[in-house]
Parts: C-alpha cells; sequence; structure tokens
C-alpha cells in the first residue's frame, strides 16, 4: 500500500525506508521532537520530502489530486481546532462520502459515545468530547466500504480518558480486522506494545526499531527514552516500568 524509500526531510527526517503493505496495527513511538508527526504528516502527503520517495499503491504519493488522496488515506494531527461554529452532525459527516457515513456512523456513535453530542455545537464541547468527534470524523473518511484505506493518527488518545482510549484501541483493532492499515503515534508504551502488530520507534529523525513489540529491547527503550526501565509481569502481561533517570 504505503512504501517509503530513503524518505528525507530536512531537520526531521534522515533516511527513512519502511513498507506498509498489508493490515495492520502499527504503533509509531519516539521521544518528543523525534519526528513522530512529521513522519505522519509525510505519509499523508501533507509534507513534500527534501529527498527520497513516496508511493501508495505503487504511484508517487505527490501525483495523487486532493480528493483521490482523501479516498484512500486519512490524516488526524495533534491540533484539533473546532473552527467554525457548527453542528456535531454536520461536523462529522462534512465532505465524507454518503455510502461511507451510511456504513460507519451508527458504529462510530455508538463506540465513541457520541450520541448525546449530536444535539449540540462543536464550539460548546469539552476538549475530550472534541477529540472524540474529530477522531470519528477522520475514521469515517476512510471507513472500509469496497476498500479500506490508511489511516494515519497523530496522538489520538490525548485527551481521552481510560474508558474512551481502550474503547478507541478496540474499533482500530476491528478497522485492522476489515483490511485497514492503521499507524498511530502514542506516548504510552505499554498500549503501545499491548496494541500493536508492528512497532516503529524514531530517535533524532531516523528509524531505529522496526518489529514485533516482543522484539523491543529494554535497552532500546532505555537508549532512546533516557531513562532506566524494569519488566514486571501482570494480569498476564508483560508491563514496562521506569524506574529511575538514564
Amino acid at each position: 500500500m504505503l512504501q517509503l524509500e530513503r524518505l528525507t526531510l530536512a531537520g526531521r527526517l534522515d533516511g527513512l525506508s519502511l513498507s506498509l503493505a498489508h493490515p495492520e496495527a502499527v504503533a509509531l513511538v519516539g521521544p518528543n521532537g523525534s519526528g513522530k508527526s512529521s513522519l505522519l504528516g509525510a505519509m499523508a502527503g501533507l509534507l513534500a520530502p527534501s529527498a527520497g520517495r513516496i508511493s501508495l499503491d505503487e504511484r508517487p504519493l505527490a501525483e495523487y489530486d486532493w480528493p483521490s488522496l482523501a479516498k484512500r488515506r486519512a490524516l488526524l494531527t495533534q491540533r484539533v481546532q473546532p473552527g467554525l461554529a457548527m453542528p456535531v452532525f454536520e461536523l462529522l459527516t462534512l465532505g465524507v462520502a454518503p455510502e461511507r457515513v451510511e456504513a460507519g456512523l451508527d458504529t462510530l456513535m455508538q463506540t465513541l459515545e457520541l450520541v448525546p453530542l449530536l444535539g449540540r455545537d462543536v464550539t460548546t464541547l469539552s476538549g475530550g468530547e472534541l477529540q472524540r468527534v474529530v477522531i470519528a470524523r477522520t475514521l469515517l473518511q476512510v471507513w472500509p466500504t469496497e476498500s479500506a484505506g490508511l489511516l494515519l493518527l497523530d496522538e489520538p488518545l490525548a485527551g481521552l480518558d481510560l474508558h474512551h482510549q481502550h474503547a478507541l484501541l478496540g474499533l482500530l483493532r476491528h478497522l485492522v480486522g476489515q483490511g485497514m492499515v492503521v499507524v498511530l503515534s502514542i506516548h504510552d508504551l505499554n498500549l503501545a506494545l499491548h496494541w500493536a502488530d508492528r512497532l516503529l520507534c524514531l530517535e533524532q529523525g531516523q528509524l531505529v526499531f522496526d518489529g514485533t513489540p516482543d522484539r523491543l529491547e529494554l535497552s532500546l527503550i532505555e537508549r532512546v527514552f533516557k531513562i532506566k526501565t524494569g519488566r514486571v509481569e501482570a494480569a498476564g502481561r508483560h508491563w514496562i516500568l521506569p524506574v529511575g533517570q538514564g
């Protein structure tokens, strides 16, 4: 689906190569300023590389017009803005293909608990409520119908309470099962390790790990995040705990 070959963004990403070829849940981790947002922006076609190549379905990303690209990929940025005053329902469906609204809206309203918000204006929503609405709008844009797309989410869990964090992660796993590629940046390493099929770790604009979560070594975590860690087992799972400054 998406191929990055020696992708470089001056001062942000350095010669990064990877392939997203089949449905999977991909967690993108790394310290602040490591290039996560830049990578997602480049994958979405919003940031033009200074060197390297990005292809979507074996076609250069830069060759797509915006309407065609919008049908194949959706990006949630960190900067969630309500914009103009409008009803929540109008924001949810604005510019979304009718068949995708019909296919996905009910599931999103129930899973993200949006029904009580539909009659309100977006400018009256709390930060967490607005985040759920904008996430739903992003998911609707590429909701699986005849074909599945690429979903890019920059820190979607920010501002969500624990209940809605886990509801969203479960929904994203469902979409992967429907054929989607989902890439999300996340700061909670334990959530990343337990949710993802594949983990990408950035350090100073370079891809320093690309593999399954069970292959991630504590030594790499300690080097990248400059913190000492330990691993404990609870509830049948392994958890990473910080134990001091690196």
